[in-house]
């Protein structure tokens, strides 16, 4: 009677899967190498490095849109702290002209009274 065996197939988790591809790329370690290291085929440690190379282009791209962003919502904090900083110089530049005005109008009293 023949005995069947069932192996079930293992679950790499992403950290895995990376793991292993940068030191296939990185390090240059052969897929034969890692495959006797890791338990996995080469054909499919291949097939993570070949969804790695194909998925790359959209990797920077939203890289980009993540900086984008960053760098938009920066600007706007700067834009809405010029504002508050230009009205602080509005009633500032406001307050001393009023009390040069009120200054004036002090000095021209004092010199016009006898002593």
């Amino acid at each position: 009677m023949a005995r069947v065996t069932t192996k079930t197939r293992r679950r790499w988790t992403a950290e895995e899967k990376a793991r292993i591809v940068r030191r296939h790329l990185r390090d240059r370690v052969s897929l034969a190498d890692l495959a006797d290291e890791t338990g996995a085929s080469p054909s499919l440690i291949s097939q993570w490095v070949k969804t790695l190379m194909e998925s790359a282009e959209a990797i920077f791209a939203n890289e980009l849109k993540k900086v984008k962003k960053v760098r938009e919502k920066e600007l706007m904090a700067k834009e809405v702290r010029i504002a508050q900083l230009q009205e602080v110089v509005a009633e500032l530049s406001t307050e001393v002209l009023r009390l040069k005005k009120g200054s004036g109008a002090d000095l021209r009293a004092t010199m016009s009274s006898p002593r």
